[in-house]
């Protein structure tokens, strides 16, 4: 890169923090900025205080804006020390500077800094038109109020919400990722599940078929008719049962159809059929048992003839179901017989021993003392009721489409808004509320011009005080005005409003009434001079 290109990424960087980042928002920036200059400078044009005041205004508003958008702070004392010198700042640069300095600057403690020095050069510039008081400082300080603290209040809400939402919008990307990946795991353990289930399954009925094609290479011809009809039928019960393990694709169900133990007997015919000695034995009260649990235990019961009939042909098997009193028992025994099957990978055991753990149980197997073999579960019994899959054995919920929180992200933001524009409303409402109990309380205790117009030279002094505060509000020691000999004069301070129809800056507006002889003998208005 040629030394020429840095400006450029500087102002790549610049508007990146200033977040010009399209078309409309440079409009929009710019609009304002011409729009806030003008309504700046063009009352500091008719004031005329000093020849300079106009462009000082007029070439510091521009810059002020621009700066409010990567350094709001600077912006905002600048904008105030300059207001202190051109007789305050403009109502519309001040809402918009203390919006920016609300919602751009991170620490409270900064923008409660910002606004205390922008307050006190907002009241000291009074100094240009009227010298302080307290009911001016009143009266700048709720304008201040509305014109800054409120907007700004309300900037920083908007801000603390965008961040709010921000965070949950990074939170929810995250967990979208997450639940992606838990639905991809549940696909792999729906497809072990049903790896287990058809090696459970059609393992035992091909087993079976194995046997019967032995039988028909040693039988005569009515035995070989024989073995062919239990060879056709047991194909068909494994393409059955392949139908119905293919079919749990197709359903909500996280769990296949339950083997019901009653199918013991079943198993143990087809067993017979082939020429095995099986034997059932069934002891305990029969009682309900989870869904889980009854399919785990005809799982381990199918598992174990199956082995039996691979590994040890021709000798004794006994299928036991024991009803403890508080687990149920299942399992296959054999004695030592001839293997017919090569070894296998031990992957039913595996899967076998998966399939107890998540109904409760535990699985054992191993050889017995006569060389024979065992392979039992212990599977717990079920509460009160009858168990149903627990959440951790169903399908997690799909994860919600990028749509439908987009939506629900729009929908908070409209909400946000009217919650805005009500909090809004009602602090207005509040500071108009307070502003109108001050203007009351002055009221209680000053005069206005029409009270003055109205009374008269010559009227009688008891109708006259009728009409004026308590003469304990009246001012003391008040220097001008001129005397009237002879009579008692009371002096009052005029309104706020009646002190600015006035040309004169210096002193304060007072009316005085002055009384003789049970007569308002003159009545007189004067600003007060400095003693």
């Amino acid at each position: 890169m040629t030394v020429g290109s840095h400006p450029w990424r500087w102002v790549a960087r610049w508007r990146e923090r200033a977040g010009l980042s399209g078309v409309w928002r440079w409009v929009y920036e710019i609009s304002l900025v011409l729009l806030v200059t003008v309504a700046a400078t063009f009352p500091a044009a008719t004031a005329d205080w000093y020849p300079l005041m106009p462009w000082l205004v007029g070439a510091t508003t521009p810059i002020l804006m621009v700066l409010r958008l990567t350094n709001p702070l600077p912006a905002y004392v600048a904008a105030a020390l300059v207001g202190l010198g051109t007789g305050g700042q403009s109502s519309l640069l001040l809402v918009v500077l203390s919006a920016s300095l609300g919602y751009r600057v991170a620490r409270w403690w900064q923008v409660a800094a910002g606004l205390s020095l922008a307050w006190a050069c907002y009241v000291g510039s009074i100094a240009w038109t009227d010298p302080l008081d307290v009911e001016l400082v009143v009266v700048y300080s709720a304008l201040f109020v509305l014109c800054a603290a409120l907007p700004a209040g309300v900037a920083r809400l908007v801000r603390r919400r965008r961040v709010l939402l921000a965070a949950m919008h990074h939170r929810n990307v995250q967990l979208h990722s997450q639940q992606s990946e838990v639905a991809r795991q549940a696909q792999t353990r729906e497809r072990a599940r049903i790896a287990r289930d058809l090696h459970d399954s059609l393992g035992h009925k091909l087993t079976l078929i194995s046997l019967y094609a032995g039988m028909l290479r040693t039988a005569d011809d009515d035995g070989r008719s024989e073995a062919a009809d239990l060879v056709r039928q047991t194909s068909s019960a494994a393409m059955t049962e392949l139908r119905q393990i293919l079919g749990i694709l197709g359903q909500d169900d996280s769990q296949s159809a339950v083997r019901p133990l009653t199918g013991l007997d079943e198993l143990a015919a087809q067993a017979r059929a082939s020429g095995a000695e099986v034997e059932i034995v069934r002891a305990g009260e029969p009682r309900p048992l989870a869904a889980l649990t009854e399919h785990a235990a005809y799982r381990v019961i199918q598992e174990g003839l199956t082995n039996a009939l691979r590994h040890a042909q021709g000798g004794a098997i006994v299928l036991s179901l024991r009803y403890e009193p508080d687990a149920l028992v299942a399992g296959v025994t054999n004695t030592v017989g001839q293997r017919v099957v090569r070894a296998t990978s031990g992957q039913g055991l595996l899967g076998l021993t998966e399939r107890v753990r998540v109904a409760g149980g535990m699985l054992y197997h191993g050889s017995t003392p006569d060389g024979g073999f065992r392979l039992a579960a212990t599977l717990p019994y079920p509460g009160d009721e009858r168990a149903v899959p627990t959440a951790e054995h169903r399908p997690p919920p799909a994860a919600e489409p990028e749509a439908d929180f987009a939506a629900l992200m729009d929908r908070d933001r409209r909400r946000s808004r009217l919650v805005l524009a009500a909090t809004a409303l009602s602090v207005a409402g509040c500071l108009v509320l307070c502003a109108a109990g001050v203007w009351l309380m002055m009221a209680l205790v000053i005069v206005d011009r029409d009270t003055y117009d109205a009374v008269r030279v010559g009227q009688p002094e008891a109708e006259v005080r009728e009409r004026l505060p308590d003469p304990d509000a009246a001012v003391t020691g008040a220097v001008g005005g001129r005397d009237v000999p002879g009579a008692v004069c009371l002096d009052y301070q005029a309104s706020i409003l009646d002190r600015h129809d006035t040309d004169v800056d210096l002193g304060q507006t007072l009316y005085r009434f002055c009384f003789r002889d049970g007569v308002l003998v003159d009545k007189q208005t004067f600003q007060e001079q400095p003693s």
